[in-house]
């Protein structure tokens, strides 16, 4: 799929889809909120959950298994993000590789795919989202451009709000304070960033960094690797 293109809000109310980013990146919107898929990590998506999908920079070839329901209680109950296995890549490749009326061979692929699904590891590229529409003004203008400015006194006035009322109703929405919000928005776009091949440099200045260097120390504190040890677009 090309850059920034996607999928508005739907939900697919009798099947779960397993989404895997074979290359390029995603990010994944759904209510209350946002992960961000980078290449070889799959999103696993329950039924009727409502999500819009977003395609990254460099675009994205997902490939995406469907299950069609019952699915299996032990299968996770709400989304997430999963490292993909090189034995689940082979078995998506195989599912896409296969005869789609072929019912006999897809239904032991099914069972393969659930069972590395169970065995995957999750991944934390989750953030929360806010639903007051006067918070969601300043937290989309900092999803539009991490490195906008503003401060936490003029982010409140784009809401419309004093300064104490917005720390703490978005501290109410999201389980965070501000100020750690806004970091992690500037660490997931980070690794989206380096892992579709942006150079540090590039990357640093698109999220509002002063420097190179404060943006690797800033990798460093919140990954405790630099970003160069981050997996990278070859």
């Amino acid at each position: 799929m090309p850059p920034g293109s996607g999928w508005e809000a739907h939900a697919h109310d009798d099947e779960a889809l397993l989404s895997y980013a074979h290359s390029g990146s995603c990010t994944q919107i759904m209510a209350t909120r946002t992960w961000v898929v980078l290449p070889a990590h799959a999103v696993w998506m329950p039924p009727g959950v409502e999500h819009a999908t977003l395609v990254g920079p460099h675009g994205c070839d997902f490939r995406t298994v469907r299950f069609p329901i019952p699915i299996p209680d032990d299968l996770p109950a709400e989304p997430c993000v999963i490292e993909v296995s090189p034995l689940l890549a082979h078995l998506v490749a195989a599912w896409d590789a296969t005869d789609p009326n072929d019912d006999a061979r897809r239904e032991a692929l099914r069972f393969l795919l659930y069972d590395e699904v169970r065995r995957a590891r999750t991944l934390d590229l989750g953030l929360p989202r806010v639903s007051d529409p006067r918070l969601l003004r300043a937290a989309n203008a900092l999803q539009t451009d991490p490195a906008d400015p503003r401060g936490l006194d003029e982010l409140a006035a784009l809401a419309g709000m004093s300064r104490r009322s917005f720390i703490r109703h978005f501290q109410q929405e999201t389980g965070m304070g501000f100020a750690d919000w806004r970091r992690r928005l500037r660490l997931l776009m980070a690794r989206q960033l380096l892992a579709e091949g942006t150079s540090v440099t590039e990357a640093s200045a698109a999220l509002g960094y002063a420097s190179p260097s404060a943006f690797i120390a800033m990798v460093r504190r919140e990954l405790g690797v630099t970003p160069g040890q981050l997996p990278q677009k070859s």
